[in-house]
């Protein structure tokens, strides 16, 4: 089941997806692996528990709806990361290479782009999953699957679809990309707070817009926007925006009140993003939600048994939603999953 090649990357074959995908009875007809776990989600947490399932002597397999890295990638893929442990800065998309390539020089199975379709309970072995591509049984399962298939948040005007990708964004471009000379970032978080500042590297003139007083950023965070040279306008909002086919400025409402015009080339939006757990729901997994995430305890067991869960998809007392707590947590999945199975056998 596993590739003895700790080194490559183990990824579906292309001819074998054609086929699974354009004939179904080809995939119904496949034969049925089997594993001690199965991870649903490639983010963070769930790389770094394929990597330590691997290093238990665990044998698994991890599918990945999208590209590897979850929101490190589908949505701040150039954003630099400067509190994940021993990386003073590393943009976002490298990190999650980093991460999956560990995992594989464990000899993970990694299954980027097959989204899993069902989960559900097996009659003769633990759980049955189905994705896109084939179907496969487990012992256990690993969710981890963040807050699924992301849509960025938009600011709801008029002409933004007019606007998007002629100037105007939702996750940070490659730098190389970028010719603006006049950039407004909209948001008050750590991310916004942190693209500002990357662009400021660059870009001449950088604006962050933010509608309340204070900006929800780390205190690091503050003081390095407060030592780079962004400016900030908050107890703000974007109204509108203007151009001739392409972004050329922005109008901004400040305190409710006075309307400036503000040059604008690029306008990168950074106001959250809406979470989309699809199919979770369908799974015949007796699993119990609070709104978007899992309840668990402290060694990552849902109440379900045989069911594990980590990342931005889980909750408990005192959790700190960081890429830092994601692996973390994945490593603690990776071990109560190895109690687990022991306990079965």
């Amino acid at each position: 089941m596993q590739d003895d090649n700790a080194d490559r990357l183990v990824v579906l074959d292309e001819i074998d997806a054609r086929v699974a995908l354009d004939d179904p009875e080809a995939l119904s007809a496949q034969e049925t692996a089997s594993y001690d776990v199965a991870i649903v989600g490639g983010g963070p947490a769930g790389l770094v528990a394929a990597g330590h399932c691997r290093m238990r002597g665990l044998s698994s397999i991890t599918f990945e709806a999208q590209a590897f890295g979850g929101q490190l990638v589908s949505l701040y893929p150039s954003k630099p990361v400067t509190n994940f442990p021993a990386h003073l800065d590393v943009a976002s998309g490298e990190l999650a290479r980093r991460l999956a390539e560990q995992a594989a020089h464990f000899g993970a199975e990694l299954r980027e782009h097959e989204p899993v379709e069902s989960v559900a309970f097996a009659r003769d072995m633990g759980f049955a999953l189905r994705s896109t591509a084939r179907r496969v049984k487990a012992r256990a399962v690993l969710l981890a699957l963040g807050l699924g298939r992301f849509r960025p948040r938009k600011l709801g005007l008029k002409d933004e679809a007019r606007f998007a990708g002629h100037g105007l964004v939702y996750r940070l471009p490659p730098r190389d990309n970028i010719v603006a000379r006049h950039a407004m970032v909209v948001g008050g978080g750590d991310t916004a707070v942190d693209m500002a500042i990357a662009l400021k590297a660059f870009v001449p003139e950088v604006t962050l817009v933010h509608r309340h007083v204070g900006l929800r950023a780390y205190p690091h965070s503050l003081e390095r926007l407060d030592a780079s040279d962004v400016r900030v306008i908050t107890e703000a909002e974007v109204v509108g925006l203007g151009g001739n086919g392409v972004l050329d400025h922005v109008l901004v409402a400040v305190h409710d009140k006075e309307i400036r015009e503000i040059p604008a080339d690029l306008l990168l939006v950074s106001v959250g993003q809406e979470p989309d757990l699809g199919g979770l729901a369908q799974w015949d997994l007796n699993l119990t939600l609070e709104g978007n995430h899992l309840p668990v305890d402290s060694s990552m067991r849902t109440a379900v048994a045989g069911v594990f869960a980590a990342g931005d998809f889980v909750a408990y007392p005192g959790k700190v939603k960081m890429i830092a707590t994601a692996a973390a947590e994945g490593s603690t999945a990776s071990a109560s999953v190895e109690r687990y199975l022991r306990v079965q056998a």
